[in-house]
């Protein structure tokens, strides 16, 4: 479900129904979805085309080398579905909407649904099938309903800076970190005018946007599609105009993911987005921020239920989590039920190991709106919060307003996480994510308002780089150092021999490996250009970290 902001004035209009986390987005009239959609899921994958031993045939070198860093491997969840189930399948009626190798089943676009059903039930391989939408004529969402923007201050971020400066964020940036190399996957529900609006300008012209996908409505072309709620969510993070606003990841690249259809509301936009993830993972992105939210549908036989919320239900959370286990960080909004009758979070939010956000104003107080925990098999949620009370957010109208709901406080979290996780480019996805839980202000005492707390970003990079090492550090430090191109390793803390040493590129592209068998010991790395770098030394127990001046 689309996430939009809510005003108390919009709690007034029955619309509560539907998970708005964001702002009231603008939408265009758009044709009902007159057809029925089925999630169909296969007890095996037997007749698969793919094999464990070439994984490029499916997955980018990005998502093979994100596993690889991180010591995940290749399974059989990579695998694509039997090409022969899905044509058992089809030849029953129907088309293909969506494939998911990691569910391991296919959303199927129907007509009618009677023989259909009655088919499936006599194939041995189908494990389970759900009934997805159901025809519907909607009439889509007209309002728009956001913050008047106070007077713009001289600074080059705009009243941004005060959403950033919460997580001391713009100390990471000043210490070179802010995004670069990091790719950002946006699943959302539109992204009207991105490719023209000046917030986005130096997105286009350093060639960061990667690439779009439209799982929701492929037919309308991608810009032209008038829903812009991603738009406002992605300049969170992107935005880059000098004076006006700079977002929380200025410098990364982005994918723009399609996956909420918002003039209705059905379980199948569910499988859109297990769709969009599995997408963001086979083209290697790092973060996922995802400000959408399902919890009742236009069908109420559909709806989930408070008891539900356990990262098990809902296919979106169960794909939050495998994204988990593919390497990647999802950051998602709490959703904006917090102050009517559902009051908890939403899926996916509910997800295990996930950051989950909520949101607070200004002076670090519980948004109203925000939706709380725990999940219903009790675990602490949301895990962190932002800001996400008059937001500063980007409009298609090329002006800096503001926002109100979790679907901006998710993104500013999440153009963060990328921008620590570039910081310690040796740190796995979860590392990151309980760093982040670690250097949160109830780290000690979490509740399911806060979470954890508002993170740090800044203290949950500077304390885990051990050291800053420049030639003129040799005789002081004596440990790790450069000179006349030479990365000397006279000693260490804590680390032992054997130990295995990794440099790093201040992007986090791994330049370098060395297994030590005794130190001290020299590489020579004359032909290095001059900057930055990360080293990391580990043995079995232990991990030492270096940020190093080659000069």
């Amino acid at each position: 479900m689309l996430a939009l902001s809510l005003h108390y004035n919009m709690l007034q209009m029955n619309l509560a129904k539907r998970f708005l986390v964001a702002f009231a987005l603008v939408l265009m009239l758009m044709p009902a979805h007159g057809q029925f959609a089925c999630w169909v899921q296969f007890a095996n994958k037997n007749g698969t085309t793919g094999t464990l031993s070439n994984p490029t045939a499916y997955l980018s070198s990005r998502a093979i080398d994100r596993r690889s860093k991180q010591h995940i491997a290749i399974d059989s969840t990579d695998l694509p579905v039997s090409a022969n189930y899905i044509q058992q399948v089809l030849l029953l009626g129907g088309t293909v909407k969506h494939e998911s190798k990691w569910l391991n089943g296919v959303t199927v676009l129907l007509t009618d649904t009677t023989s259909f059903l009655s088919g499936l039930r006599t194939l041995p391989f189908v494990l389970h099938f759900q009934v997805t939408q159901t025809p519907v004529a909607s009439s889509g969402v007209a309002v728009q309903r956001v913050s008047e923007m106070p007077s713009m201050i001289n600074d080059v971020y705009g009243n941004a800076y005060r959403q950033i400066d919460m997580h001391n964020g713009r100390l990471l940036h000043n210490a070179g970190f802010r995004g670069a190399g990091m790719i950002i996957g946006v699943l959302d529900a539109g992204f009207y005018k991105t490719d023209v609006l000046t917030v986005f300008d130096s997105l286009h012209i350093q060639n960061r946007l990667l690439g779009t996908h439209d799982f929701a409505d492929p037919a309308t072309p991608f810009y032209s599609n008038t829903e812009s709620h991603g738009t406002s969510v992605l300049s969170t993070m992107a935005a880059n105009w000098p004076d006006q606003m700079r977002g929380t990841a200025p410098d990364a690249s982005y994918w723009l993911i399609h996956t909420e259809y918002s003039p209705s509301e059905y379980v199948v936009e569910t499988d859109n987005w297990v769709a969009g993830a599995e997408f963001a993972d086979s083209v290697g992105v790092d973060v996922i921020n995802s400000s959408l939210g399902y919890t009742e549908f236009d069908n109420a036989k559909m709806n989930f239920k408070n008891s539900n919320l356990n990262g098990r239900t809902s296919r979106a959370s169960i794909a939050a989590t495998m994204c988990a286990r593919k390497g990647m960080i999802v950051v998602s909004s709490a959703g904006n039920e917090g102050s009517n009758s559902w009051h908890y979070i939403s899926t996916p939010a509910d997800a295990d190991s996930i950051l989950t956000v909520g949101a607070v104003d200004y002076t670090s107080a519980h948004a109203y709106f925000s939706g709380y925990g725990p999940t219903a098999d009790g675990r602490i949620k949301p895990d962190v919060c932002a800001v996400g009370v008059s937001s500063v957010i980007a409009n298609t109208s090329n002006a800096i307003t503001t926002g109100n709901g979790t679907s901006f406080s998710s993104p500013i979290m999440a153009g963060l996480v990328a921008c620590l996780w570039q910081s310690l480019p040796s740190f796995t996805n979860m590392q990151i994510i309980n760093l982040i839980k670690q250097y949160s202000t109830q780290y000690s005492s979490p509740n399911n308002s806060l979470g954890y707390g508002i993170p740090d970003i800044y203290a949950a990079y500077h304390n885990n780089t051990v050291a800053t090492l420049s030639v003129s550090d040799k005789l002081s430090k004596g440990i790790v150092y450069f000179a006349n191109g030479i990365l000397h390793i006279d000693r260490t803390e804590t680390v032992k021999s054997p130990a295995l040493a990794m440099l790093f590129s201040q992007t986090g592209q791994k330049l370098a490996e060395w297994r030590i068998q005794n130190i001290p010991i020299s590489f020579d790395l004359q032909a290095m250009p001059t900057g930055f770098y990360l080293l990391t030394i580990s043995d079995s127990q232990s991990k030492e970290q270096y940020k190093l001046i080659k000069q």
